[in-house]
């Protein structure tokens, strides 16, 4: 299942109105993979209220891939 990194600058921070769609990653082969190039987008925008990344997926059965389980001492 192909994974992309989507989204850009809204109009405000409901994140309803993309008025600056930046150009989609990938695709990627996993969602590590793509969540990767996620963490790369997110820090380089972090400053920026209004500027928001997801990651999707192209899947013929249309859910979202099983999170990935947490470590042992990850706090929840």
């Amino acid at each position: 299942m192909p994974y992309y990194v989507t989204g850009g600058r809204y109009a405000d921070t409901t994140f309803r109105v993309l008025l600056e769609p930046a150009p989609a990653l990938g695709p990627f082969g996993t969602h590590e993979e793509a969540l990767e190039a996620w963490r790369e987008r997110a820090r380089a925008t972090i400053d920026y209220a209004t500027v928001r990344y997801q990651i999707a997926w192209q899947d013929g059965a249309g859910g979202p891939p099983a999170p990935a389980p947490h470590a042992p001492d990850a706090v929840a």
